[in-house]
């Protein structure tokens, strides 16, 4: 015999597993924003260290509000940038160093990704089961409530509705869901 019970339980651990994917999907979304990130900071570092011998490059770095500072790198010594080497402190190193880090860094961010991906098939798996339990209690309670007769209480009730007293309004019953007043998936 199947109860309410269980099956709201059920239908709770789908909405928390729901959740749950969604907040892995979100964290996944923002670490392929900063491995673009990281992307486009080793390709212009590449660019950097690719120019030839003696030639000068010059660009202009956005600041933000859409506003660029021109910059030109004249010499054959390879430039320095300011890294940031955590918890606030920055270092001059190299371009060579600097793009080193960078893929480093995005090393580890992959490697965090691919984690958080595990974790969302993982979590979609558990939801697609839940889900396929849920819907299988759902269609045993309904054949289960269709199968018992009416209680005789009901019966009572709806002679009298059929035949209302001349000082009240005829009532309807109020229409309720497959599975009463609890929350289904679809609520």
């Amino acid at each position: 015999m199947v109860d309410r019970a269980q099956l709201q339980r059920l239908a709770q651990e789908v909405e928390v597993l729901r959740k749950r994917l969604d907040e892995i999907n979100l964290r996944i979304e923002q670490v392929d924003t900063v491995l673009a990130e990281h992307s486009i900071t080793d390709a212009v570092l590449e660019a950097l260290l690719g120019h030839g011998q003696g030639t000068s490059i010059s660009t202009h770095l956005p600041i933000g509000s859409g506003i660029s500072l021109p910059y030109r790198h004249a010499g054959v010594d390879e430039g320095v940038a300011l890294v940031d080497l955590g918890s606030g402190v920055f270092g001059e190193r190299p371009w060579g160093d600097a793009r080193t880090i960078t893929n480093q860094r995005r090393d580890d961010i992959q490697r965090l990704r691919d984690e958080l991906k595990q974790q969302s098939d993982q979590t979609e798996t558990s939801l697609g089961q839940a889900a396929q339990a849920f819907n299988r209690l759902a269609e045993t309670l309904k054949q289960q409530a269709e199968a018992e007769p009416l209680p005789p209480e009901s019966s009572t009730e709806v002679e009298v509705s059929e035949h209302p007293s001349s000082e009240s309004a005829p009532r309807r019953p109020r229409k309720r869901g497959m599975f009463g007043g609890d929350l289904t998936l679809d609520d």
